[in-house]
């Protein structure tokens, strides 16, 4: 039974007439103002004030003083009217009662002045955190030193300065240097390690014919001048800035034009952009006066997280929230995002340096730049507005000839409704009761004329005239233009920025002091004096002005961490562990020296990227092999001090890479729209409308490198997954490198890998003739870069002779070898 109760007793507030102003606005602050208030004003409504309420906005005044029930703000808040407010959430009947009242009394305002200018000074005091001398000393904080190369011992091993500091690390533990790998392996794992792709067999030859002392070295520069070294670089990269062709959440919809971004970072890493300069077009392409196209589309970084479909002021602090995380986390190698709700637990970020670099970003709204010129750009326009025109009046004379047989298909389905549905859409919406009116609610989303029933229930003059007007339409449609070429970045309204504030527990309804643009004050020498924007200027400068902080020399995190970075893609395991995290809970560095000199030298070589993949790729270290040492493993048993190469398993997009190489069919050529290789239906129909276009396995469009997946955060490919692809929900700074059943089962038995079975088959037939010799010798080169041993060729040519399919199979067999997708 339900118990009833006295309205007083359940109303948490008193309703004297002296407090309803006040408790109204409470009310609609809490609930409505971030849709309506000072971040966001959709529909063009502000109801911070008594005056913008009577404005109203897009649909009229939300206000009639003295009657509730012609006030659509009442209205929306009580459910009489669609869509009601505030969406997803029904205010409690006390809260209706209050505002009910409130408006029948006038809807005065409170007395006196806002809340948000009575604030107490102990949360005033809150808002500021000294930075201690000892915590600046922290070791990530202090400016970057440059030591000379230590003496060595075995000086012969010495090829670089990086040698130099590896080897005194090894000799002050007892430690030595694995031998050089051989020189099969060694060009396998460069290919691989720098491109992405296998090295081809007639390059292995090569490499192995030349004696030359720089041999390998002219390897490695052959390798970086590859248009593929960028695609296999710009994958790490994407991880990092958690880069997808889709917004996420439940709706996850489609980012056609992403996918420009994507191939920037191609062209970045390609042509050796600076990585000071790479910095600032991401965060301020825009700002930069010798921008260019590229650096608009680099913008596109501040686009790529995860999208919110309500845009309230609560979303719009979660987007903020986004995007400094991923530009702390990429960058800065800071945990920034944990400073949202209060000082950092552990680093010495207080929460107003969160606000401060918050109110950098704060002004930036999305926006589509076109590719194609101004002009082109209004041509579009006039023939869009052209087509327009035309089928304006064909969707107008369709619907009024449709119309009365819609009212009578309707009317008709409304009468046969149970007499209490009826009962409850005959009442007027402000009588009726809760129940009548979600019943209401469910009659109108149940109740539809589809089309099919309007054109059978049409006369037959009727529905000829309706299905010429339809064709008329279509032939329109058809001919409308190929939308403009776009990319997504980002940009501002004006010059003068929008006001943000400190929020109190990261809370939007404890707003505290209005913040200025700042950086990161315990990696700042002094305060950073921000740029003001040059005379016509349509941005605020402030990004210019923190991009310039992070991309600065001085700045004593930035380029220890880019060179980490690429240490850890070469090595396995960045000198600092946590690659993300250079802050008191990360790893400390197992060389620290070493980090400095490399984030010194990274800044002396203008910040090329290349010069330092040349670097230590050139090395003794990189040369070594990967084969364990029982002495050294009973020393360093976590190779911590790198007295051998790490073995490294290829990621599930190189994998699939190598797989479609090895078979000839891989598409090699660079960027361009993402592509939809097949996925079961089961795995992702029936989920809010979302759609893959997958193409069959045998669909040659989809043989493209893996970095050209439509990258869609709700459906991923498989393959990719079980391999420990991100998620690109947030930052990804080191992948998982797991070893799973699944992994074994997709390359076992995925339809993609039988098919490229048959291929990589049909390739050695052309290749090495029907001899099943030469047939296994050219497999073993395409996949392993080796020949096979003895043993090994008389077991795979009684494998082949086992059966009709035997050729097939045993291709299948090589691209599931440990061998095959482990780097050597």
């Amino acid at each position: 039974m339900k118990l009833l109760l006295p309205f007083a007793l359940l109303t948490p507030v008193l309703l004297a007439a002296e407090d309803l102003p006040r408790q109204a606005i409470e009310i609609l602050t809490a609930n409505c103002s971030g849709c309506h208030g000072e971040a966001l004003r959709m529909s063009k409504l502000d109801l911070r004030s008594r005056e913008s309420m009577l404005a109203g906005g897009e649909r009229g005044p939300a206000l009639e003083p003295g009657d509730p029930a012609k006030s659509r703000l009442y209205r929306l808040a009580a459910r009489m009217e669609n869509p009601s407010m505030p969406p997803g959430k029904e205010l409690p009947d006390w809260q209706l009662e209050v505002l009910k009242r409130w408006i029948g009394t006038g809807a005065p305002m409170p007395a006196g002045p806002p809340r948000a200018q009575n604030r107490d000074a102990a949360l005033t005091a809150l808002e500021n955190r000294p930075i201690t001398e000892e915590e600046r000393r922290f070791w990530s904080f202090q400016p970057v030193a440059r030591r000379d190369p230590p003496a060595v011992k075995d000086s012969a091993w010495v090829r670089n300065p990086v040698d130099a500091f590896l080897l005194a690390a090894l000799e002050a533990k007892g430690l030595k240097p694995s031998p050089p790998s051989d020189k099969r392996a060694l060009i396998r794992r460069a290919y691989l390690d720098v491109t992405g792709l296998p090295p081809d067999p007639a390059e292995v030859t090569a490499f192995l014919a030349d004696r030359s002392p720089d041999a390998f070295e002219r390897v490695v520069d052959r390798l970086l001048a590859s248009p593929h070294y960028g695609e296999r670089w710009a994958r790490h990269w994407l991880d990092l800035v958690r880069y997808a062709d889709s917004g996420g959440y439940e709706y996850d919809r489609d980012r056609p034009q992403a996918w420009r971004y994507r191939d920037y970072v191609v062209r970045a890493f390609n042509s050796d952009r600076p990585y000071d300069r790479f910095i600032r077009e991401q965060i301020a392409g825009d700002e930069l006066e010798d921008g260019g196209q590229d650096a608009l589309l680099a913008t596109g970084y501040l686009r790529l997280g995860p999208e919110q479909n309500i845009k309230t002021e609560v979303t719009r602090m979660d987007e903020m929230d986004d995007i400094l995380a991923t530009t702390g986390g990429a960058f800065l190698g800071m945990t920034l995002g944990c400073a949202r709700c209060h000082n950092h637990k552990f680093d010495p970020i207080p929460q107003k340096d969160y606000y401060r670099m918050q109110a950098v970003f704060f002004s930036t709204k999305a926006r589509d730049y076109p590719l194609v010129s101004a002009a082109e750009v209004e041509k579009h326009k006039a023939e869009e507005k052209r087509i327009e025109g035309l089928t304006g009046p064909l969707r107008k004379e369709l619907a009024a000839l449709e119309r009365p047989y819609r009212d009578r298909i309707l009317a008709d389905k409304k009468s046969r409704l149970p007499e209490y549905l009826q009962t409850a859409l005959r009442t007027p919406p402000e009588k009726r009761t809760e129940g009548q009116r979600l019943n209401v609610i469910q009659v109108d989303k149940s109740l539809k004329a589809d089309d099919e029933e309007v054109k059978a229930a049409m006369k037959p003059g009727d529905r000829a005239r309706a299905t010429e007007i339809e064709s008329e339409i279509a032939e329109l449609q058809r001919s409308r233009p190929e939308p403009v070429p776009a990319a997504i970045g980002i940009t501002e309204s004006s010059r003068t920025p929008l006001d943000s504030y400190f929020l109190h527990r990261g809370s939007v309804d404890q707003k505290g002091s209005l913040m200025q643009p700042g950086v990161l004050s315990v990696a700042a020498k002094g305060e950073v004096q921000f740029p003001a924007p040059p005379a016509g200027a349509g941005t605020s400068y402030r990004r210019r002005g923190f991009a310039d902080w992070v991309a600065s020399p001085e700045n004593p995190l930035t380029a220890r961490v880019m060179v980490n970075r690429i240490w850890e893609h070469h090595f396995g395991e960045g000198i600092v562990r946590t690659p993300s995290n250079f802050g008191r809970t990360g790893a400390a560095p197992t060389h620290p020296e070493l980090l400095d000199w490399l984030a010194s030298e990274f800044v002396r070589r203008k910040w090329s990227m290349k010069a330092m993949h040349r670097l230590l790729l050139t090395s003794s270290a990189y040369r070594m092999a990967s084969d364990d040492d029982p002495q050294n493993a009973r020393l360093d048993p976590d190779n911590r001090l790198l007295w051998r190469m790490p073995r490294r398993r290829l990621e599930g997009e190189n994998i699939r890479d190598n797989v479609l190489a090895v078979a000839g069919t891989l598409d090699r050529r660079v960027g361009g729209p993402g592509v939809y290789p097949y996925i079961d239906p089961a795995l992702w129909q029936g989920s809010s409308g979302r759609k893959w276009p997958g193409q069959a396995d045998s669909d040659p469009s989809t043989w493209r490198r893996s970095l050209y997946v439509f990258s869609k955060r709700s459906i991923p490919l498989p393959m990719l997954e079980v391999f420990d692809k991100p998620d690109a929900i947030s930052s990804c700074a080191r992948r998982n490198s797991s070893i799973t059943a699944p992994q074994a089962l997709i390359l076992m038995n995925n339809s993609f890998m039988l098919m490229q079975a048959r291929f990589f088959a049909q390739r050695l037939q052309r290749e090495a003739g029907a001899g099943a010799g030469p047939q296994i010798d050219r497999a073993f080169e395409l996949t392993l870069s080796r020949p096979p041993s003895q043993a090994e060729k008389e077991r795979a040519a009684a494998f082949i002779a086992g059966s009709p399919e035997g050729l097939v199979d045993f291709c299948q067999a090589l691209l599931n070898t440990n061998e095959f997708v482990y780097l050597p």
